[in-house]
């Protein structure tokens, strides 16, 4: 395995990727549903992932005919959130190892979140990566989200790269879709997600441990540890 050009530049998404943070997220969300009496079951939850909050809020609102509008409904679940995610969110496995491979090879890296811009700086800040973390495109600062490749487009610009020099990791379909569209070559890690869901990938892997056990490939010949 292989990249098949030159990688200059890596981006990942940040929930369900960096951090261990969609269980945590689906709390917030039956908070919100309690009052309704409904629980966010599974296929809802799949809808949802790697989408922006008002997006998810507009589907949940329609999957359970709720009696509120989607504005009023993506607040309510931004406040449970937020009081959750502000206590620290985990790592996903193997991050930090990914982590220090990039920096071996001087491969600079940054953020492409569904999320908030002041979110996604607050949880890098939170894992100690801000000082290496080189650009955060959010949901928030662009016209359309994931599956549109604005995120990623708003990345490789922040990062100073062309797309097609940089190489995304995701573990969604529609942000796989979206770096995909952007122009990147993508890495799949699923994180409990049907993996026939993101075939289409350039690369799929159980874990973030397993992409860094192959970083090299992954980047390019080029970009090999001394």
């Amino acid at each position: 395995m292989s990249a098949k050009r030159k990688i200059e530049a890596v981006v990942f998404d940040l929930d369900g990727l960096m951090v261990d943070s969609e269980p945590l997220a689906r709390r917030a969300w039956d908070k919100v549903l309690e009052e309704y009496g409904h629980r966010l079951d599974d296929e809802t939850h799949a809808a949802i992932v790697g989408r922006r909050t008002g997006e998810s809020a507009q589907i949940v609102r329609e999957r359970f005919a709720l009696p509120v509008d989607a504005e009023e409904l993506a607040a309510a679940k931004t406040r449970q959130w937020q009081s959750i995610w502000a206590l620290g969110l985990p790592p996903m496995p193997g991050l930090y190892d990914l982590q220090r491979q990039l920096a071996r090879r001087h491969v600079p890296w940054g953020v492409a979140t569904s999320s908030p811009r002041m979110y996604a700086a607050a949880v890098v800040e939170q894992l100690g990566l801000a000082a290496s973390c080189r650009a955060i495109a959010a949901g928030d600062e662009v016209t359309r989200g994931k599956p549109a490749p604005d995120i990623y487009l708003l990345a490789a610009e922040r990062l100073g790269m062309p797309p097609q020099a940089c190489l995304a990791f995701e573990d969604s379909e529609p942000g796989a879709r979206a770096a995909q569209s952007a122009g990147m070559l993508v890495v799949a890690i699923p994180n409990g997600a049907p993996a026939h869901g993101l075939a289409f990938a350039d690369f799929l892997f159980d874990s973030l441990s397993r992409a860094a056990a192959q970083i090299d490939s992954l980047l390019g010949s080029e970009n090999a540890a001394p």
